[in-house]
């Protein structure tokens, strides 16, 4: 059991493009969290942390091993052991997601003197990394030289993404399963604690009428309440076309052609009145 009055440490692996999605799941982290947050976002695009909103510093990962990422961050979850000076626990999320649960909870999983916890890709052999609970004191990633071996043939890099069996035969982690409701994909219920928007034709930040587009959408509108979100994030993230043009209209945006009825019905209504 984790420390109950220590801060729960959560990496967000991101990049420049995720500006609006990471920022709503940290807020919705903040919202439905009883205790402290220590927040680490991983900017992969500049090779960069951010640490509870204080000035980025530079992330220890080598360009060679930058520039073997499939995604801006994908390799950046197996530096966070080493950036917790191999001490306590720590939380990785991808920031396509939305917490609905309190955090602290998977923070304080029994770890069972393993190296980190996933949820069970598909159900099969293989694990789902984009949420991991890391036991930083017996966790280590030596990307080096896990590419000299995928380089040599010994396994894939699919094989090491998601610590398949024939990955394990040569790097034997210890893996235990999380909750597959903390990792829940395109799907949510009264149970789930975290959804992860992961259909890329589908995210409702991209493309309207996601299923479960309006939870999303409700956890942005409050982030831009409450000013976690400005209005220069949205204007930046729009200008570089990271998002729909028309984000701020909801999942379930009107059509053209609707519009123009609604459009014709007032001006109607206001003939009459003149």
């Amino acid at each position: 059991m984790s420390d109950a009055s220590a801060p729960v440490r959560v990496f967000i692996g991101s990049g420049e493009a995720s500006l609006l999605e990471r920022k709503t799941l940290i807020y919705s982290l903040r919202k439905n969290s009883k205790r402290p947050l220590e927040i680490w976002v991983i900017n992969g695009t500049h090779n960069a942390i951010e640490r509870n909103d204080a000035p980025p510093f530079l992330a220890p990962m080598s360009l060679e091993m930058k520039y073997r990422n499939v995604t801006e961050f994908s390799l950046y979850r197996y530096l966070i052991p080493q950036m917790c000076d191999y001490q306590g626990r720590a939380i990785y999320l991808d920031s396509d997601m939305i917490c609905l649960g309190d955090i602290g909870e998977l923070f304080d999983t029994p770890m069972d003197d393993v190296d980190f916890r996933a949820v069970k890709e598909y159900g099969d052999s293989m694990w789902a990394t984009s949420v991991m609970l890391f036991n930083c004191g017996r966790c280590r990633f030596e990307l080096e030289t896990i590419f000299d071996e995928i380089d040599a043939g010994r396994y894939s890099y699919s094989d090491f993404s998601r610590f398949a069996g024939h990955f394990l035969q040569h790097r034997p982690y210890t893996i235990a399963e999380l909750a597959p409701t903390w990792n829940e994909f395109d799907r949510f219920d009264s149970n789930t604690k975290l959804i992860h928007y992961t259909d890329l034709s589908r995210q409702p930040w991209k493309f309207p009428n996601h299923p479960f587009g309006e939870l999303w959408h409700q956890y942005f509108k409050e982030a831009r309440d409450s000013g976690l979100i400005s209005e220069e994030d949205v204007k930046l993230t729009l200008m570089r076309a990271y998002v729909r043009k028309d984000i701020l209209d909801g999942n379930r945006p009107m059509r053209v052609g609707a519009l123009w009825r609604k459009a014709a019905g007032l001006l109607q209504r206001l003939g009459k009145r003149g």
